[in-house]
């Protein structure tokens, strides 16, 4: 798991922003094709480039707290990415868990986990500065 807090200059268009998957999904790396809650992206994986197939399994605002929950379908494994946003005041903070399975999960563990990790950072940072830098409500 990881966590971590951003700031953010205003908790209605944070909230506003994260209620919409489609803003996560626009703020994922790699994404080629989204449609609906379904999305393709090329991944690299260590050294290899590779296509993967995604859904939004959950995507839910509760309050100020904002659920997903991702599943992503390679080759020989899938990576489920479950992650919680609380909007404060003037700070986001986050958390995400990360479940692998598949018949190559447990030799692409570190570097599958290492990237998911890297791709939830740039989402969040991506997201937050989409989030403070919009102007219009």
């Amino acid at each position: 798991m990881i966590s971590g807090e951003e700031k953010i200059s205003n908790k209605d268009k944070a909230l506003q922003f994260l209620s919409n998957y489609e803003n996560l999904l626009k703020c994922t790396p790699g994404i080629s094709k989204i449609n609906d809650k379904e999305f393709y992206a090329s991944v690299k994986i260590g050294p290899l480039s590779v296509e993967v197939q995604g859904t939004v399994v959950e995507h839910r605002v509760d309050g100020n707290k904002v659920f997903d929950k991702i599943e992503v379908k390679g080759p020989g494994i899938v990576v489920t990415i479950s992650t919680v946003v609380t909007v404060g005041d003037h700070i986001l903070t986050w958390e995400a868990e990360y479940g692998l399975t598949g018949s190559l999960a447990k030799a692409l563990e570190n570097t599958i986990t290492k990237q998911a990790k890297e791709l939830t950072r740039q989402i969040i940072s991506c997201s937050v500065s989409t989030i403070n830098s919009s102007n219009n409500s």
